[in-house]
């Protein structure tokens, strides 16, 4: 499955669509667009270059958010320096699901959790009941 964003300078490539997607509700989430599926390295593949911002609102910035420079689409996160050192190495890709047709995507189950109300310890709830895409489902 390829997505791009808006001008098709980015493209993001995976092998087979997310387990689930999260719809978080967080600053981070809300404010770059994002609705992640989970992938490792070895199954995220980039064409196009990115820019990547790490938040500096938090102590710990765990996310590293990368776009297109050109239309500033985000593309998907990988998991800060700062995080990783702290931490140790994580293989996990988060790439940003809205970049796919919704046909791809059918039979999917989007999640909602509750980013914005979470205080970054333990599980975090959620905001509302799972939906699947589906021909009645909308972003």
């Amino acid at each position: 499955m390829t997505g791009t964003c808006i001008c098709g300078a980015v493209s993001v490539t995976i092998e087979t669509a997310p387990d689930f997607i999260h719809d978080c509700n967080c600053s981070l989430c809300r404010k770059s667009g994002g609705a992640w599926g989970y992938f490792s390295s070895a199954q995220f593949h980039q064409e196009g270059e990115t820019v990547s911002v790490t938040r500096s609102d938090k102590e710990l910035a765990s996310a590293e958010i990368h776009s297109c420079p050109i239309c500033c689409a985000t593309t998907h996160f990988t998991m800060s320096e700062e995080f990783t050192e702290k931490h140790g190495p994580t293989d996990m890709v988060g790439v940003n699901m809205r970049l796919f047709d919704l046909e791809a995507l059918d039979g999917v189950e989007v999640r909602f959790p509750d980013g914005n109300g979470w205080s970054g310890e333990g599980e975090f709830e959620y905001r509302r009941e799972a939906e699947t895409i589906g021909k009645d489902f909308a972003w």
